[in-house]
């Protein structure tokens, strides 16, 4: 929604609007020490996660994915941006039903070969809800949210010391 706020409010009242990863990583900048303490302090195996990006923000916002290595680096962790297009859902046009097939066939020449590769199976994070929501639809696949898939590291971290 942060593109709607430059047509709904005059621009000089549009507030800074940022993603989550995007304010993460930018937070964890201004504090170094946080920063330094997380990478210490982690002794999590690396997960060797991937991630698929919403396709708005991978198109829109750039610098996402870097944002959300950096995320994971300052855990000691790595995290893998794979390319992709679009899941096909693009919010509420896969839901609708005269939309279907072509969200169907979307979703199939994209993301289908990486949600059902068995390489990938317990490592993909997917950032967009609508993109999770996809993936369950047609490959009955639970994609975590990248933050999702770093609380678990570090709950696997917690019972491990």
């Amino acid at each position: 929604y942060r593109q709607e706020y430059v047509k709904a409010l005059d621009a000089a009242a549009v507030p800074q609007v940022q993603l989550l990863g995007s304010w993460l990583a930018q937070w964890l900048t201004s504090r170094p020490r946080a920063a330094q303490q997380a990478a210490r302090s982690s002794v999590v195996k690396d997960p060797d996660y991937r991630l698929l990006l919403h396709c708005t923000e991978a198109t829109h916002v750039s610098g996402a994915a870097k944002d959300w290595q950096r995320l994971y680096e300052a855990f000691g962790l790595s995290l893998e941006v794979l390319q992709s297009g679009c899941c096909g859902m693009a919010g509420t046009y896969g839901h609708e039903l005269e939309h279907r097939q072509t969200s169907a066939l979307i979703y199939a020449q994209s993301w289908q070969p990486r949600v059902e590769d068995p390489d990938l199976q317990g490592r993909l994070l997917a950032s967009g809800y609508s993109c999770r929501c996809q993936a369950r639809r047609f490959s009955g696949a639970h994609l975590p949210h990248p933050l999702q898939g770093l609380l678990a590291c570090l709950r696997h971290r917690t019972k491990t010391e």
